[in-house]
Parts: structure tokens; sequence; C-alpha cells
């Protein structure tokens, strides 16, 4: 058994051995390589194929990641051999390759008893120490007292319901080596796709290039510089420092019409009052919609909230946004709007002037124009 065979027999395509391929090697540079690489709690373009909707289980285009993720590290499945997460490992969503193995099922046990009990303190050793004491005729729950195991867990352990083959153990390679082997399994897989590589390096590239609709023509800032979730980290900045506006002069004239057409869909009542939603909803009315096209979604329709947001706070991507409990219904008022994931965003400042118009936006274009090409000679 091959890297090429394996992923062939899984039915997943060149471009989808690539796009493996380059999410290990973008999770090289974003994780520590000894670290748990949490794809729950963490997204990228380059994560795009993996989804973790599974409660056990990392999934890469509908398969068991973990057969992929051990062939890229050049260990394949021998005889009943099952795919074992290390005890250390903090979550069943977890990326790197050396935080898995395959083992027996008393090797799974093992490690599924290791996270279990506090510390990781079940080891071989122990479980060696549980039995002898048992055999030495001292009761299991003074045992499972003195060593601090699980009561249940010390029981399975002294009457020889688990574990049956702990001698039986894999040599495997040192870490460092393995990382080795993984680098040159996914250079070799890149050799041997140039193509489908390009595709995807021209794809991350578009990517980089793409704007957030803060960014203005002729000023830096909100072009290429976004985080895990798509949010612009331009904007970030300032949502820490407490921006909360609706102004629609804040925004380039590609935009402009957008952003006027969404806040004319809100009853924007006082600064502390909620800002029903007036535009339309779906599904019997338990859902609201806003057209706003998003760079780094599908889709071109969200939730009001979310959209109010990003249009008074700043563009924070695939985060959703919530409202305050106590809120009306499609509330879009961004002082009673949050972010549950992010804890370090400070509460909105006082909102300013409510700007819907620049004037004449004809005669603020021609001005702006003027300004981008500088005095003429």
């Amino acid at each position: 058994m091959n890297v090429a065979t394996l992923f062939r027999d899984l039915g997943l395509e060149p471009a989808d051995q690539i796009a493996l391929v380059r999410a290990l090697q973008i999770g090289l540079r974003l994780f520590p390589k000894d670290g748990c690489w949490r794809l729950d709690r963490r997204s990228h373009i380059a994560f795009e194929g993996f989804n973790t909707s599974r409660k056990t289980t990392l999934v890469y285009r509908g398969v068991d990641a973990r057969p992929l993720l051990l062939a890229l590290s050049g260990r394949f499945q021998r005889d009943d051999e099952i795919a074992i997460r290390r005890s250390d490992c903090s979550s069943p969503y977890c990326m790197n390759p050396t935080h898995y193995f395959w083992g027996t099922k008393s090797q799974l046990m093992l490690q599924q008893q290791k996270s279990s009990c506090k510390k990781g303190s079940l080891s071989v050793d122990l479980i060696q120490k549980l039995r002898l004491g048992r055999q030495e005729g001292k009761r299991v729950l003074d045992l499972a007292r003195q060593y601090k195991v699980p009561y249940h867990t010390a029981r399975r352990i002294c009457a020889g319901e688990t574990y049956e083959n702990l001698n039986e153990t894999k040599q495997e390679l040192p870490t460092e080596a393995t990382w080795k082997l993984i680098i040159e399994i996914c250079a070799h897989i890149v050799s041997c796709y140039p193509e489908e590589a390009r595709e995807y390096s021209l794809a991350v590239q578009v990517s980089n290039s793409l704007e957030c609709p803060w960014h203005r023509k002729g000023f830096p800032g909100h072009k290429g510089n976004f985080g895990l979730m798509g949010e612009c980290l331009d904007c970030m900045e300032e949502i820490k420092k407490g921006r909360c506006e609706v102004d629609v002069t804040n925004f380039d004239m590609n935009w402009y019409w957008q952003v006027k057409r969404f806040w004319e869909q809100v009853d924007i009542k006082g600064e502390d009052e909620c800002w029903p939603w007036l535009g339309a909803t779906r599904k019997d009315g338990s859902e609201s919609t806003a057209y706003f096209p998003s760079p780094f979604h599908s889709g071109k329709v969200h939730s009001a909230s979310r959209v109010a947001f990003w249009l008074s706070r700043g563009y924070t991507g695939k985060y959703r946004v919530f409202s305050r409990p106590e809120c009306e219904p499609f509330c879009c008022n961004p002082k009673h709007l949050h972010i549950r994931e992010i804890k370090d965003l400070s509460e909105p400042l006082i909102m300013g002037e409510v700007k819907l118009n620049h004037g004449n936006i004809f005669s603020h274009q021609k001005n702006l124009s003027e300004k981008q090409s500088g005095p003429s000679d």
C-alpha cells in the first residue's frame, strides 16, 4: 500500500490530494509541531475540505481523515489495526498527524482511560501495579483510592477485561523524523500533480487580493489581510478600539448603494433602543435575510444582524453575530450586537451622527476622484 493507492481507493481526486497537502503545510505555519491542531476552533481557506460535524472524528471530503493523515506520515493500516488518537490530544478534530497511530483495541482502551483519568495518570506501569495488588489480595476499592483511578476502571483492569496485549507496543519514529517524512511525502505528491498545485496556488493568491467592504480605492488597508475565519484584521483593530458608526461615507462608491439600501431597511431609533429589521424574512418569519455580497461566502444573503455588524463596526467574515437576549426580533442596533467566540472585543463607544448619504453623491465622487489623482500640472 502507498499514498497514491490509498487516496485513489478512497475516491480522492488529485485536486483533493493537493488541497490536503497544502492544508498540512499551512498548518505547520499556523500551529506548533507538537501542539493540537484543533479545526473546531480555527478556520482558514486551506481547511475548507475538512468537516467537524461528526461527533468523534475529523472528516476530509466525506471520509475519515485519520488514515489520510497517517498515510502522509508513511504509516498504513495492517491486519486488524485501528486509528487511535493519543491521550494527550485535546480534540477529536485535531489535524496533527503525529497525534495519531495505528494500534490494537487494547491500546485504544488504554488511551481512552488515560484521557479519563486525572492528569493522564493511567500508564502501562500503573496497570501492572493494579493487577499485582489484586493478586496480593488487596481490595479493588482500596487500589482505586491508592492510585486515584476511577473504581470501574480499576475493577476492569484487575479482572483482565481490558489491555490484554499491553506488551504489544508498536515502534514509532521520533517526532522530528516523522515530520521530515511528512514533508518529503507532501513534496512528492505536489510534484506528481503540478497542474493541480498551480491551480490551488492561484486560488489562494486570489483570496490574498480580496478586499473587505471597508477598503477604499487609493487608501491603504482592508485588503488581503484576513484571519482564520475570514475576518478583516484591519477591521478587528478598529473594533477593539470601539468603532461603532452608521455612516455611508466610510465606504467606497462601489459599495455605497448597497450600504445605503441596507440601512434604509432598518428602523433606526434611539442609540440604546432596538433597531428592528424591516426587510425580507424567511422560514415563517423566523430568520431575517439581507442581500450583501461577502468575499468569504459563496451565498450573497446573510442575517440582517450580521450585515449590520459588518457595516457599523467592521467585517468579521464567518463569525456569527448575535443580539442581546432581551432584544426585539432581528435587532440591528450595533450597540446590541456581539460575537460570542471573540472575548477580547471592547464594548462599542458612543455612535456618532447617523449618515445615510453624501449629500450630492455625484459632486462627492468628482471631488474624491480629483483627490486621488492629485493636483494637475
